[in-house]
């Protein structure tokens, strides 16, 4: 399933080329969606509009269904009566039954209770200072959203939990990725973009990493026990719009006789159109120095800096500003290509294949390659809201040839 540029969102299956179920929002667009399988109320899908509604329902009531309309959805901020900002991001809370979030384009996070009605009151003071990080609890009991967290000022322009729950990304507008305890509400820290807005973010399988991508056409790795970026992937000649980890790759064992190596790959799309993979061995990445540590109980970069070895200026608080190029490992791609016409959107790693996706609503499904495959098939792009099916193979270090199938 995809969110489509226009006003409906289409359900695909691998192998078909017409979509299996449409779904209409009338004169609104769908923006964002997050689906979860393990939801055990059954609804599992949440679809969030550029009006700033939230719909959430079951994804298998909609399949049975024939029709073309939302069918026993939940629909929450109707008509924008909480937050009338697009909403950007949505995610269910891991191993919290219940409750789900929604970022919103003017730098607000709401917590909903999915076993409450939505309230149509505005629970919620106006927000004092638009820079501060704050999080507001709703007055009654009854309320529904139950918080809202003010982040930042601008756009919220993507979200990601952590596997387990404890930690939530956010990327926004002002370019910084930050990483909050969600039972604690508090920010934990994050750190600022070479250049530019953030797109996009994505955690490690294992929560030690997490990805970014935005305008500064880099794909940054952000180490949660170092608190700083340990490497930039550079091989993107426009900006990155979506980024992840593959959860189902295995790392080739190496030959030296050394010991095991942990190695992570992972995958990022872009406006230049390329599906770029990349290979992250601990062995090869040279830690930055370690700040002491601070606490976490302020929300933004302090004003007073320290001067790093290069002589750059670095953040002690929380957020940090972008490190020096220098500082920072270079990792280069072990493969680049252009896998559709129009400028790419979304990426997905199953088992069986890859997911690409373009603006245009045109969804591409890569086959993982068997052992000994070394090359990259190129294919014909496929028309708005089809699926191809084509065969993805790779060179370089490692390839892909190690995927488990």
């Amino acid at each position: 399933m995809w969110a489509m540029p226009s006003s409906s969102v289409t359900t695909i299956l691998k192998r078909r080329q017409e979509p299996i179920k449409t779904i209409q929002f009338g004169n609104a667009n769908p923006v964002c969606h997050h689906f979860d399988e393990d939801a055990k109320d059954g609804n599992d899908l949440i679809i969030g509009l550029n009006t700033g509604d939230v719909y959430i329902a079951s994804l298998r009531q909609q399949l049975q269904d024939s029709g073309k309309k939302l069918v026993g959805a939940m629909h929450f901020n109707k008509d924008g009566s909480i937050n009338s900002s697009r909403c950007t991001a949505v995610s269910h809370v891991p191993n919290v039954e219940g409750l789900f979030v929604a970022a919103h384009a003017d730098g607000n996070v709401f917590v909903y209770d999915k076993t409450k009605d939505s309230s149509g009151d505005a629970p919620f003071p106006p927000v004092k200072d638009a820079v501060q990080f704050h999080v507001a609890h709703a007055r009654s009991s009854k309320s529904n959203p139950v918080a809202r967290w003010h982040i930042c000022q601008g756009s919220i322009n993507g979200l990601s939990f952590s596997r387990d729950g404890t930690y939530l990304a956010t990327v926004g507008r002002d370019g910084y990725l930050r990483v909050f305890d969600y039972a604690k509400e508090t920010l934990v820290c994050g750190c600022k973009s070479y250049f530019g807005a953030l797109l996009c973010c994505s955690w490690s399988p294992d929560g030690k990493y997490i990805l970014t991508g935005g305008e500064d056409d880099l794909v940054q790795v952000w180490s949660m026990e170092d608190q700083a970026v340990v490497a930039w992937g550079v091989g993107h000649n426009s900006w990155v719009s979506a980024v992840a980890f593959d959860p189902f790759w295995e790392a080739p064992i190496p030959d030296t006789g050394a010991g095991e190596v942990t190695t992570y790959r992972f995958g990022s799309v872009g406006q230049d159109t390329q599906l770029l993979l990349w290979d992250l061995s601990m062995d090869e990445v040279v830690v930055p120095l370690r700040m002491a540590p601070v606490s976490s109980g302020s929300p933004s970069v302090l004003n007073h800096q320290a001067a790093g070895w290069d002589g750059a200026a670095h953040s002690v608080g929380p957020l940090r500003h972008a490190p020096a190029r220098k500082e920072v490992p270079k990792l280069a791609p072990v493969m680049a290509h252009r896998v559709h016409a129009e400028p790419l959107s979304g990426l997905l790693f199953t088992k069986e294949a890859i997911v690409t996706a373009c603006h245009e609503g045109n969804l591409k499904i890569w086959d993982r390659p068997g052992h000994g495959d070394n090359l990259l098939n190129h294919t014909p792009e496929v028309p708005a809201t089809a699926v191809s099916k084509d065969r993805l193979l790779t060179s370089g270090k490692g390839g892909i040839s190690h995927l488990r199938q």
